[in-house]
């Protein structure tokens, strides 16, 4: 691990620490609008994959942050901060790892699984059976949940997030006031589905 990494790990550590984890024993909260989706939320110790829209990420980390719980955030240097907002997701309980290297990401996504409920992370480059393992019983002792931005060898369920429809656009004039976000999930071949507004600034 590279010292700069070791140290943004070590203060993380030091400041979610001094937090109580909120979220409820077995299950991650998940927002209002993904309760038909996920009636218990999310299943707490899991991977979950995640393909498509970012919007679809932002939805599931304002569960748990509405919830008074930490988030962490890890690979995504460009993410939407005010989009994050707009979802509910609250800032100042959200650990942002923007740039982590190859070598470094099972250590820094194990150091958040920790101490937050919820972790989304882009995929590996790659990782060992042993990774895997350790991360999957690091996860099961913490309750947190990982929703990984790509594949994943061992996921609880495959999610998909694409935008169905974008409002306020005609002809390419207007401006954009809002749209629709088809999230879908697939869990031992039976695929579920629910459509978010989304709340778009205009």
């Amino acid at each position: 691990m590279t010292a700069t990494t070791a140290t943004r790990v070590a203060e993380l550590h030091e400041l979610l620490q001094r937090h109580e984890q909120t979220s409820a024993a077995g299950s991650v909260p998940v927002h209002p609008a993904l309760t038909e989706l996920f009636p218990r939320g999310l299943r707490a110790g899991a991977v979950y994959t995640l393909q498509g829209s970012m919007s679809a990420a932002l939805a599931l980390l304002a569960g748990p942050s509405l919830a008074g719980s930490w988030c962490g955030v890890v690979g995504l240097p460009d993410l939407g901060i005010e989009a994050a907002a707009e979802w509910g997701v609250r800032l100042d309980r959200l650990a942002l790892v923007p740039q982590v290297s190859p070598d470094d990401w099972t250590s820094v996504v194990a150091s958040l699984v920790e101490v937050t409920a919820l972790v989304v992370a882009t995929a590996p480059e790659h990782l060992s059976g042993g990774e895997v393992s350790r991360l999957l019983a690091r996860l099961r002792t913490s309750g947190s949940t990982l929703v990984v931005l790509g594949d994943w060898p061992r996921a609880a369920a495959a999610l998909t997030g694409r935008i169905t429809r974008w409002d306020g656009l005609y002809d390419g004039h207007g401006h954009l006031s809002g749209g629709v976000l088809r999230l879908a999930t697939t869990e031992r071949h039976r695929t579920r589905h629910v459509d978010l507004t989304l709340p778009v600034r205009s």
